[in-house]
């Protein structure tokens, strides 16, 4: 039987909350300026800060987003031990 696996949006993490980056429902210039900060599919990220300005960790660097976009970065959560942003 598959398993399935829980996507929910970026803004929903609490703090220090890791995630596995899915997708992002943006435009095409939006999508490819979170690659170009490391947001690829797979990455691993921890949320460091929630609200109007999300603030993430991504291989090391923090990242600042807006709420509006965090909303429409899916991820999927992970347990603490699965990863290390």
């Amino acid at each position: 039987m598959p398993t399935t696996v829980s996507r929910v949006p970026l803004a929903s993490l609490a703090v220090d909350a890791r995630a596995r980056f899915h997708c992002a429902e943006l435009d095409g210039e939006a999508r490819d300026l979170l690659r170009a900060l490391g947001l690829t599919e797979g990455t691993c990220m921890r949320m460091c800060q929630g609200g109007e300005t999300c603030i993430i960790q991504v291989r090391g660097t923090r990242i600042g987003i807006t709420n509006r976009v965090a909303r429409s970065i899916s991820v999927e959560p992970l347990a603490d031990e699965s990863a290390r942003a």
